[in-house]
């Protein structure tokens, strides 16, 4: 693999804009070459390779079976990793993700809609107090999605700010940035913490849900004989707070400084309020919340001439897949009433995101009530830079003027 090209993820102009970079590499090196936390590894960056590998079965999570990434270390973060499905391969993850999926079932889901359409809707009152710029993030952004997750399960809201505030530590074993020894201390820490917190929560809800509820279906859940036990309860259910905190955060961000910087959008939603679920299928392409997603190769596999056997890493850029030209027409181009959007933001295949339900319908309403409650809302300020997480790249702040 020597003739690969070198792909660098500490490059500062690529984390200052990265969808150039993305467009050269889909353009002149499809396969490139980096390497993550010590590892090699093998980028690939157009919409059909990084599919392709989402979909085939020999694909896997693990190095090998039951074999972990050594940078997660052995302490609570390594348990998280470790019990968390996006972590597990078959059988193990086959088991896992049937238990948790009457979660996020068609009743559970429709269930959910009346509260989350409350909590959005409050929010977004609450930004219409504010007569200056105000920033998105701080005041809706985190709020908005940390009460939906503490809804979801049952945890007291006035506890929100607290309980959330550690998650960004997870981020060290979770994505693909370096792992320092301290970055690894804090994830153990936030790992312990929410291990305690929501195994407390599971402990009182026992007996007290109906199946309807997300946390009452998996404390019910069965599958041939099988159930969750406490631990991969718990696990499961850290994992839903952290995704339903953080990536509805970020997509969330990422929805509103789209919108406000192509104007001409905005306005086509406020004047057909039903193009909403469009629209955050759109922004998720556009920018999708998570830029990247690993694989190792099950089989021998063999990309644009490159042979890459089995077992190397590779990195699926998803952030570069949903802006390939191969697939999208103007694929920088924001277009909420875009025909084709098989965007790659939840992946694809046996890992598809299994909370995507429930992201729909936040989006839904989100986008039909942002222009209806407010339509006068633009950017304030200046625009801060991207957050240097390769995987998780966010806006750590986004003024907004609600009222202008």
């Amino acid at each position: 693999m020597q003739s690969i090209a070198t792909f660098d993820p500490t490059d500062p102009d690529f984390l200052s804009n990265r969808f150039p970079t993305y467009r050269d590499l889909r353009d002149n090196a499809p396969v490139s070459r980096t390497v993550i936390n010590g590892q090699p590894t093998v980028m690939l960056s157009r919409y059909s390779d990084v599919s392709r590998v989402f979909k085939t079965p020999s694909a896997r999570v693990q190095p090998h079976p039951g074999q972990f990434p050594e940078h997660i270390g052995s302490g609570p973060a390594s348990l998280f990793y470790r019990l968390s499905m996006p972590s597990l391969d078959a059988p193990s993850h086959t088991r896992l993700r049937k238990l948790a999926s009457s979660a996020f079932s068609g009743r559970a889901v429709v269930a959910m809609r009346p509260w989350v359409e409350e909590i959005i809707a409050e929010g977004l009152d609450r930004l219409a107090d504010f007569d200056t710029d105000v920033d998105f993030v701080s005041e809706f952004a985190t709020k908005v999605p940390a009460e939906i997750a503490c809804r979801l399960l049952h945890a007291p809201v006035a506890d929100a700010h607290t309980v959330l505030e550690r998650m960004p530590a997870l981020n060290a074993v979770l994505g693909h940035s370096e792992v320092d020894p301290e970055r690894l201390v804090e994830a153990d820490a936030a790992a312990q913490f929410y291990f305690d917190y929501i195994g407390d929560i599971v402990d009182s809800l026992r007996g007290k849900l109906s199946s309807d509820d997300a946390v009452g279906a998996l404390l019910e859940a069965e599958e041939d004989g099988s159930k969750l036990t406490r631990d991969e309860l718990v696990i499961t259910l850290v994992g839903f707070f952290v995704a339903s905190y953080h990536t509805t955060m970020v997509a969330m961000t990422n929805a509103v400084h789209a919108l406000l910087h192509n104007r001409d959008q905005f306005q086509k939603l406020a004047g057909n309020p039903d193009l909403a679920p469009h629209a955050w299928e759109e922004v998720l392409r556009y920018n999708s919340p998570v830029h990247f997603l690993h694989r190792y190769a099950g089989e021998d596999m063999h990309f644009h001439g490159e042979d890459i056997p089995e077992g190397t890493h590779m990195l699926l850029a998803i952030a570069a897949a949903n802006r390939d030209e191969r697939v999208f027409d103007n694929p920088d181009t924001l277009d909420i009433e875009r025909k084709s959007n098989r965007h790659l933001a939840f992946a694809a295949g046996g890992h598809f995101c299994l909370g995507a339900p429930l992201s729909r319908i936040e989006g839904d309403i989100f986008l039909r009530l942002l222009p209806t409650r407010l339509p006068q809302i633009e950017l304030g300020g200046t625009s801060p830079a991207w957050g240097r997480d390769l995987s998780f790249p966010t806006l750590p702040s986004l003024a907004v003027n609600a009222t202008r």
